[in-house]
């Protein structure tokens, strides 16, 4: 029995799936390149959150020191 067709079709069958294997890993890696820099944007945009809610926090502290200030007739 002649096996030769029969290697070189797997031959040519391993060599397909290996061009398919890197045009996968191409595309997880550039995938994962735009999930990175999605993660750094939202990383970003959450530092300025908290950046807004401790500026408002603090100008909402002085405001009511102040006003309790003023009812107690500091000022």
């Amino acid at each position: 029995m002649d096996y030769e067709p029969r290697i070189v079709k797997l031959e040519v069958t391993v060599d397909t799936l290996k061009e398919e294997l890197t045009l996968l890993r191409g595309k997880v890696d550039e995938r994962f390149n735009e999930m990175h820099a999605e993660q750094l944007q939202l990383r970003r945009d959450f530092e300025k959150l908290i950046y807004w809610v401790a500026g408002l926090t603090v100008t909402n502290l002085v405001a009511i020191i102040g006003l309790v200030l003023k009812a107690a007739g500091v000022f």
